[in-house]
């Protein structure tokens, strides 16, 4: 199966790279580049992060004053129009549903080479059952309706389809809390027994790595952290993070934040029960 096309996002981070590249190749630095061009090192800062995007003009400033030859000029060019677009919204599509940067999750999901997701206090959507959905929306603050309730659970439904995929690869590395949480809802435990199934069912999957980091491994690094990584096997490869809030998440893709949770997710899987060991913990845990 496909994935689906790279997001706008993706385009600017590999063109604010090979502008990079492209300067460093010719030993310039930010400022020398602003003194030259007028502008201000934050302005070629930005650029470069993917703060902002590169306008044509602006562009072919910058191109000309590394010496780009007619190749990378054009790749240049291709990217930053590629991430000036925006991907169609057609009505009745899964992303039309979703908006900000939720929108730019379910794009990723559906792209990316490889999903990586640590979850600390609940299971992740990619992995939840219906039942499980539905009581934590029904959690939520002001309450939703019923038909909202309905509409959000089909929304995240509509999302599980990417692990189908075998072209993407998914790791999940899940706390035990997000499930000692579901332990006796309302004096009954079917939705533990019922998400622990499903886990180790999403543990058969050819594309799928799951673990689980036990209470009895201790403290790791970030373990209160709630994020995706989302890897791109583009040129040049690009990365993006995803961090969960309650009341949305924030997108991050700058070499602090990257390098923070990659190393983050390093200790995680390493803290945690491998994925044959993860197996028998939660047949337990899915025991009536």
């Amino acid at each position: 199966m496909p994935r689906g096309p790279l997001p706008p996002l993706v385009h600017k981070i590999r063109c604010g790279r090979t502008l990079e590249e492209l300067r460093e190749g010719v030993f310039l630095s930010q400022d020398e580049v602003g003194e030259r061009l007028g502008w201000s090192q934050s302005k070629v800062a930005n650029l470069e992060s993917a703060t902002s995007g590169v306008k044509p003009d602006d562009l072919a400033k910058m191109l000309d004053l590394y010496d780009a030859d007619d190749a990378t000029r054009k790749e240049c060019r291709e990217l930053a129009e590629l991430g000036r677009k925006q991907l169609l919204r057609r009505k009745g599509t899964l992303r039309s549903k979703f908006d900000g940067n939720m929108r730019q999750v379910v794009d990723m999901e559906v792209s990316a080479a490889s999903v990586w997701c640590h979850n600390s206090m609940v299971i992740p959507g990619l992995l939840q059952t219906e039942d499980y959905m539905r009581y934590q929306f029904r959690a939520y603050r002001p309450s939703p309706t019923r038909d909202q309730i309905a509409r959000f659970t089909e929304m995240r439904q509509g999302r599980q389809a990417v692990l189908d995929n075998t072209d993407q690869q998914f790791w999940f590395v899940i706390h035990e809390a997000a499930l000692r949480s579901l332990e006796n809802i309302d004096g009954d435990s079917s939705i533990l027994r019922n998400q622990a199934n499903r886990l180790m069912e999403a543990i058969d999957r050819p594309n799928v790595e799951l673990q689980v980091a036990p209470f009895r491994h201790g403290y790791y690094p970030g373990q209160e952290e709630t994020y995706m990584i989302f890897r791109f096997d583009t040129e040049p490869a690009v990365q993006v993070t995803y961090v969960e809030k309650y009341d949305g998440g924030d997108i991050l893709h700058d070499e602090k934040n990257l390098t923070r949770f990659g190393t983050f997710w390093d200790h995680q899987r390493v803290h945690a029960l491998g994925p044959e060991q993860t197996r028998p913990f939660l047949r337990e845990l899915s025991r009536p």
